[in-house]
């Protein structure tokens, strides 16, 4: 799984994302981080990244048809390239000392768009460990950037 690290100063961006993810049986696990957008290179998707130095993270791509409106978008696996608009989610968190990361494998995520910000809201869940993880993941006014990136899928 890859998280892109967003290249600015964390101490000076303000806290964009929460998330909340519930391990069973007994943990949840809830971060903040600062969180970006990045414009694919394909031209009909967008990044929104939230990346910790230490590790945790997530990554959401949109991929729309004609521009970012508000919408709701299905969430499809990485590798699903027919799916117009959709959704995939990658996390990564730890418990303890250890890493744990999947990409949630159903649910939706609910997009909003005033001005130049995007708000978005993913409810889902994925499998890690053949354990079916819910995820709650919400970012809020994160500004729209100029720049573009690759975005391909690599398995």
């Amino acid at each position: 799984m890859l998280l892109l690290a967003c290249g600015k100063d964390e101490s000076e961006q303000p806290l964009l994302l929460q998330a909340m993810v519930a391990f069973p049986p007994k943990d949840t696990i809830r971060f903040e981080l600062p969180a970006a957008t990045r414009h694919c290179s394909d031209g009909r998707s967008l990044l929104l990244e939230a990346v910790d130095p230490e590790g945790s993270g997530v990554l959401l791509r949109l991929r729309y048809r004609d521009s970012v409106i508000p919408d709701s978008f299905p969430i499809v696996v990485p590798g699903d390239t027919a799916a117009v608009p959709g959704a995939t989610v990658a996390i990564r968190y730890f418990i303890r000392d250890t890493p744990h990361g999947y990409v949630l494998d159903s649910g939706s995520v609910h997009v909003r768009r005033t001005g130049n910000k995007i708000d978005a809201r993913a409810e889902g869940a994925g499998l890690e460990n053949a354990i079916r993880i819910p995820a709650r993941i919400e970012y809020h006014d994160v500004p729209f950037a100029t720049d573009t990136v690759p975005c391909n899928y690599q398995p």
